[in-house]
């Protein structure tokens, strides 16, 4: 025996030319890859790129042949040519489809030989395979993973099954893992978000609390306008305090004040709370909640009485009722108030509105005509101030608008007999008296006219007498 077929034998010349075809693709093949310069590293991209994305809705048909052309539909002979060639062809039964074959084989060949040659091949078992698991239910991967007659499969069958199964679920389990990863990152972010808030707003209470005034509410001075403690969710800090032990999604709304007044209630593991309980962490983050329920219990009860303000609270005759600290709070904002107020009272000088208000003018001209240069001070604002016209971007003294043999103002004087109660002038030593000559009054007119950015004014010190 040759252990090829004995019926239907086909000539050689159809069997040569299939097996130089096939050297020729191998021979092909084998030139092309050593012509690429691909790095091992790109042909595994590439392979991966090209490999099947199995999922749990994979069929087991295509997970046995790989993706390929269904072998079920395929004739008897083209299953036969495909695994062994062309000289294994039938005459008898060649076109009857592998998957009418694979149900009663016996039926349609009759060599025992050539029966077992067939039926033993792993081609073949992976039909057989398939056919076995369709008649059980069993069609998609899913249906698989629950397929308690695993081991009725041939090993390469159930091998292959349990392989792409394993990965899938590796590939779940990463993905969950990269999940949980992202939302625990999440979940830390908006909670270092939400504390970079309160950190800020509790920064503005600070810059606020030298502004409390006598109508200031007690309860934005005991709590500085704020977020409470106590109002902070549970699962917030347990992620920034305790690196997120003890989490649970049913305690997302819980507040910190609700939780240490039951903390077993919300953390059941009772070594996971006793890890909690010893550290520095919870026990000041217990004792600032605790302090604020008890701050509150005093503010509901000043209420109350009707105390809601400092003004109030100054007027209270029952601060003794409250808590140390809370009366120690609110006593120390009245203080502050209260000498904020008398600083500010005593800060305003006598005689400010008055050297304003009462101020006179003067103005000094030159007199033409005479001998050298003659000046004389005259009272009151000048009937005619200086007169300019436009060069450029800016603005310059006209001087021919003058009469000729007119005065010729030079100097406008503001002054106030007893004195400026302030020192504007003291580096230039004008005294008490606030000059104005006509080049201050030029820059003045054009910033007037909002071309302060237009222009470069210039005026300096000796420009101002």
């Amino acid at each position: 025996m040759s252990g090829r077929p004995e019926e239907g034998l086909y000539g050689n010349v159809e069997s040569q030319s299939s097996n130089v075809s096939q050297g020729d693709r191998r021979r092909a093949r084998s030139e092309f890859e050593g012509s690429t310069d691909y790095s091992s590293a790109t042909r595994i991209r590439l392979e991966e790129m090209h490999r099947p994305q199995w999922t749990m809705s994979s069929t087991v048909e295509d997970i046995l042949l790989e993706g390929s052309t269904n072998r079920a539909d395929m004739k008897l002979n083209d299953f036969l040519r495909s695994n062994w060639g062309e000289e294994w062809v039938v005459e008898r039964n060649g076109n009857v489809t592998m998957e009418n074959f694979v149900q009663n084989p016996e039926t349609f060949i009759k060599k025992k030989g050539l029966l077992h040659t067939i039926t033993t091949s792993p081609s073949y078992r992976e039909l057989e395979a398939i056919n076995k698991l369709h008649h059980e239910g069993v069609f998609f991967l899913r249906q698989w993973r629950e397929y308690e007659g695993k081991d009725t499969l041939t090993t390469l069958a159930k091998g292959k099954l349990n392989g792409v199964l394993t990965e899938i679920e590796i590939e779940a389990s990463r993905e969950a893992v990269e999940i949980a990863k992202r939302e625990k990152e999440k979940l830390i972010r908006e909670a270092e978000a939400r504390v970079k808030q309160e950190a800020e707003e509790r920064v503005k209470r600070r810059e606020a609390e030298m502004k409390f005034t006598m109508s200031t509410n007690i309860e934005d001075v005991l709590f500085q306008g704020g977020v409470r403690v106590k109002d902070i969710k549970l699962n917030d800090f347990l992620l920034l305090e305790m690196e997120g032990s003890g989490i649970v999604d049913t305690n997302r709304d819980v507040s910190l004040e609700e939780f240490f007044n039951e903390p077993a209630r919300y953390i059941p593991d009772a070594e996971v709370l006793k890890g909690m309980k010893t550290t520095v962490r919870y026990l000041k983050m217990g004792r600032a909640v605790m302090k604020e329920v008890d701050m509150e219990k005093d503010v509901r009860m000043l209420h109350e009485k009707g105390v809601v303000s400092l003004e109030q609270w100054r007027d209270y005759e029952g601060k003794d009722t409250v808590s140390p600290l809370v009366k120690g709070t609110l006593d120390a904002a009245l203080s502050r108030v209260q000498t904020s107020t008398s600083v500010v009272k005593s800060t305003v000088l006598k005689g400010y509105y008055e050297s304003v208000y009462n101020a006179s003018w003067h103005h000094v001209v030159e007199i033409p005509g005479g001998e050298g240069t003659v000046m004389k001070v005259r009272e009151g604002e000048p009937p005619q101030s200086w007169t300019y016209k436009k060069v450029g971007g800016t603005r310059e003294e006209d001087d021919g608008v003058q009469q000729s043999g007119a005065e010729r103002l030079r100097l406008m004087v503001l002054a106030w007999d007893d004195g400026w109660p302030y020192t504007m002038n003291g580096p230039h030593r004008a005294g008490n008296d606030l000059c104005v000559n006509c080049e201050v009054e030029r820059v003045w007119r054009i910033v007037k006219r909002g071309s302060a950015l237009t222009v470069r004014p210039t005026l300096s010190p000796s420009d101002v007498c």
